[in-house]
């Protein structure tokens, strides 16, 4: 009777990076030594904590396939970083008729060749090169958040210095425009004192003197009172 097992499977210590909160995962290579198809069925201690992809499956004669393990990310450290999970591989003789989806009722029939393969669970802690990648990324990050802040402070500066300029620039023309607005002024109001002199009488110049009077008084006090409100 041959010894020889229905699968060749690597690796027999599954290591898992141990890292709170961050999934893991590691591979297992199975290959079938026999002439024949060979089913397989991957189970674990800790369904809850593992997955298994395919954890079913169908190997033809001499094939190898591998089957990729991933790990939840672990809410808290155990003691002295033992795990007691294990993985368990079963084997068992099939039929070229068999498939991924009807290979589990294999290992429910006892009368056909059925071997098993355990494989113990052990955590790996990461080097302190491994673990300064994150800090040096989030580092990256904040540095990357510092200088964002420093452009938007450097865009508000230049937005106040060009309001600023603006408002020089036209308080500096309102300075030139309006002694010319007030000599226009002037000057329209003598000429209509002289037109009025020239057509009526001595009377009607005083009538017009204080009705232009009379209208810049009232110009005056209405944008000067303004302002002063203001």
């Amino acid at each position: 009777m041959s010894t020889q097992k229905l699968l060749n499977i690597d690796p027999q210590l599954l290591a898992f990076r141990f890292e709170l909160g961050r999934q893991a995962s590691c591979r297992i290579k199975i290959c079938n030594n026999s002439q024949g198809h060979v089913a397989f069925k991957v189970l674990t201690t800790s369904p809850q904590r593992y997955g298994a992809r395919p954890n079913v499956g169908v190997l033809k004669p001499k094939s190898c396939l591998e089957i990729k393990v991933i790990m939840q990310g672990p809410t808290e450290i155990p003691y002295n970083m033992e795990c007691n999970d294990t993985f368990l591989i079963r084997s068992a003789v099939a039929t070229p008729n068999h498939t991924p989806e009807n290979a589990h009722e294999l290992f429910k029939e006892e009368v056909l060749a059925d071997e098993g393969c355990s494989l113990k669970v052990v955590y790996v802690t990461p080097t302190r090169s491994e673990r300064s990648v994150p800090r040096s990324t989030s580092a990256s990050t904040s540095q990357h958040g510092h200088g964002r802040n420093a452009i938007d402070v450097v865009d508000w500066l230049k937005k106040g210095i060009a309001i600023v300029l603006l408002c020089l620039i036209v308080g500096f023309l309102a300075m030139k425009i309006l002694p010319l607005i007030w000599s226009l002024t002037f000057m329209m109001t003598v000429l209509v004192v002289k037109l009025g002199k020239k057509f009526f009488s001595d009377n009607a110049e005083e009538w017009i003197l204080k009705i232009i009077l009379a209208f810049g008084v009232h110009i005056f006090s209405t944008v000067f009172g303004r302002g002063g409100a203001n």
